[in-house]
């Protein structure tokens, strides 16, 4: 598959490195990534990141609390507990096999993100199938209905193990849903891979069987705090923060970027509470007590509150420093164009729109051809994205398809790049995240012309720097991708 065009590299200074979180300190280099697109009524969109992005942004227990469903570290690989659904070959069958989702579908405006996700999913496995699938096995896709709610996504996961029989569940949205279940896929031995979900509990402890997708919010803070302390020396930075974990971490981690950079920041702190959409109290508070710059750590409404508050109400052209979830373009509808102008935030990949990626291209044509009637958008590309990685273990792992194969295959995936992404991806029995790097990008353009443009380099702090490529099974270059 053709690459996409070499970028420069350019390492973070060795402070910068050691003070990265011991899962982060090797590799700290530089490359690009992104997300998000308008969904199709405004309104929708608006409604779903108020109550969607409390739980895909910020919901889930305290960070240090355990939550790993179980445990087991690093390469623990327990007896699965016997009943429904267990068993190494479950859903595999010489010409096909199932792979499972839980996503957002139904009694929730979070169907905005939950249908263009399974559509971007759906395309890639079409493909596959119209191509012969992997190994002779086409891909049955089952869609469970999380609802968005920990209640419903049980029921829906246990249908999907003991009655649909699936072998794997791939991309499960929201901390809430994947709490609901984790435990329950993790005593089974299910491969619980790639999910969109951001709490560090998923990955720490790490389990045998779990993958993540999202980038993680602490290690995301530190960059922009660098950014901050780099960009505005001297200024006085006002935080504003949902007064829960994902805000916290947040602010922890914009704090830790400016002593990355050697810098000593004053700043002041403005909390709202997760279900608060009109932040304007707060922004007014932060320009009272001295704000020169504005880090955010809040969900889409409330961003997009600020910086209207911030421009339209204080006349007040603050810079404004945002946190990932709000890399789409939807915030220039929400924020207004002419407001959010030049804000900053980062994302951990293409953008749906970069068609200098081949990895982007092919991800547009497909959905032209296999999702005709669904919006082209980078929701359906972070969907895309969770059913290639999928493809990929699959054929790394080969013919004989089992759960403790394709789970031991994803362990060996080393330097991989799809043309799809903006780094490439390795993975170890030590490193179950997929994503571990990220790229600023910048509010621009009006209307149909808005987008986030990337500029600057890729930072990667990609955990397993030192591993060798896995030599794939001699009919791997047949298999579709």
């Amino acid at each position: 598959m053709a690459q996409p065009e070499t970028r420069r590299n350019s390492p973070l200074s060795k402070a910068s490195r050691e003070d990265l979180p011991a899962a982060h300190q090797s590799n700290i280099e530089t490359e690009v990534k992104g997300m998000f697109k308008p969904s199709r009524l405004v309104l929708l969109a608006i409604a779903a990141f108020m109550v969607f992005g409390l739980s895909f942004v910020a919901c889930g227990g305290n960070e240090d609390e355990g939550g790993g469903g179980g445990g087991g570290g690093a390469g623990a690989w327990p007896t699965p507990v016997p009943g429904a659904g267990v068993g190494e070959t479950i859903g595999v069958t010489d010409t096909s096999v199932k792979i499972g989702t839980l996503l957002p579908m139904s009694n929730t405006t979070a169907t905005a993100w939950g249908v263009p996700l399974a559509a971007g999913m759906k395309a890639e496995f079409d493909y596959i199938n119209d191509n012969g699938g992997i190994y002779g096995r086409k891909i049955d896709f089952v869609v469970g209905d999380s609802q968005y709610a920990g209640p419903a996504a049980s029921e829906a996961v246990r249908k999907l193990v003991e009655q649909d029989g699936v072998f794997a569940i791939q991309g499960t949205v929201g901390i809430e849903a994947e709490m609901a279940v984790m435990t329950y896929l993790q005593e089974k031995g299910i491969p619980d891979m790639f999910l969109q979900a951001a709490e560090s509990t998923v990955v720490n402890p790490i389990s045998y069987q779990r993958y993540r997708w999202l980038v993680d919010y602490k290690t995301e803070g530190r960059i922009l705090g660098k950014y901050i302390a780099e960009t505005y020396p001297g200024k006085k930075v006002g935080i504003i923060a949902q007064n829960d974990l994902f805000g916290k971490a947040g602010e922890e981690g914009l704090k830790l970027g400016f002593e990355d950079a050697g810098a000593t920041m004053e700043s002041t702190t403005q909390y709202y509470d997760a279900t608060v959409t009109d932040v304007t109290a707060q922004v007014q508070r932060l320009k009272a007590d001295g704000a020169e710059v504005i880090g955010a750590y809040t969900q889409p409404a409330q961003a997009a509150s600020a910086i209207t508050a911030a421009r339209t109400t204080l006349s007040w052209d603050v810079p404004f420093l945002l946190t990932g979830v709000n890399a789409a373009e939807i915030m220039g509808a929400l924020s207004g164009y002419d407001n959010i102008k030049d804000a900053v935030t980062v994302s951990f990949g293409p953008q749906s729109s970069q068609t200098e990626y081949p990895g982007v291209v092919q991800f547009r044509d497909r959905m032209k051809k296999y999702q005709p009637d669904a919006q082209i958008n980078s929701v359906a590309f972070s969907g895309y994205g969770v059913a290639e990685a999928m493809v990929e273990v699959l054929i790394l792992t080969g013919p004989d398809l089992t759960r403790t194969n394709f789970l031991k295959a994803a362990e060996t995936i080393c330097k991989l790049d799809n043309g799809a992404v903006i780094s490439p991806k390795s993975l170890s029995p030590t490193d179950h995240d997929w994503n571990e790097s990220e790229v600023f990008v910048k509010a621009t353009g009006t209307g149909a012309d808005f987008k986030w443009v990337p500029f600057g380099d890729v930072i990667s702090y990609e955990s397993t720097k030192d591993c060798t490529p896995p030599t794939y099974p001699a009919d791997a270059d047949k298999q579709p991708r």
